[in-house]
């Protein structure tokens, strides 16, 4: 009699066994109970790559030029090595605090943009590096145009884009540099 009690002991012990092990292939998870599976995320949320980064990046500078720049800071590697060049007075920004500042410092446009374009130049990804070489274009609501030639270069950090330099320089301005230089 013990004999057979012992079997059947172990044979609930296989069936239950196998049944979880059945319900762990079935999902993509291990075998958990209901409310901490619910607990745990069943995908981590992949990061952006780079063309879409390149796409956020449109849209981030429609709302810099609107005079909302938050989508626009949260695109930059928050470090002492990045670098931003040119703007209306030439400047050179040098580490996160800085261009922050200058970032924030443009929340009330001159003239609302009514509409932003640009043309791609030019973009290379390596694993950890890429860079982007493109002309934008600015109509203002005041009628006036701004015609920009950038250079934005990214590292990927916590596999995110981020940019760690921006040099932008006025179309006009350069054009000015080469009659000059002739």
């Amino acid at each position: 009699m013990k004999k057979n009690i012992a079997v059947f002991i172990l044979l609930i012990i296989l069936a239950s066994s196998f049944k979880y092990r059945t319900k762990a292939k079935e999902s993509s998870q291990p075998f958990l109970p209901d409310r901490i599976r619910d607990m745990v995320p069943l995908k981590q949320e992949a990061a952006p790559s780079f063309d879409e980064t390149i796409t956020l990046l449109q849209q981030a500078n429609l709302e810099m030029a609107n005079g909302d720049p938050q989508l626009f800071k949260s695109m930059w590697l928050q470090s002492e090595e990045v670098t931003i060049f040119g703007d209306d007075n030439n400047t050179a920004l040098k580490g996160w605090k800085e261009i922050e500042a200058s970032l924030g410092a443009m929340k009330e446009p001159v003239s609302k943009v009514d509409t932003y374009s640009f043309e791609k130049i030019a973009s290379d990804q390596g694993e950890q590096q890429a860079y982007l070489l493109q002309k934008e274009h600015y109509k203002l609501a005041n009628g006036e145009t701004r015609d920009l030639q950038v250079t934005v270069v990214f590292r990927k950090e916590n596999e995110a884009w981020k940019i760690v330099h921006r040099h932008a320089d006025s179309v006009e301005v350069l054009a000015q540099s080469d009659k000059n230089s002739k």
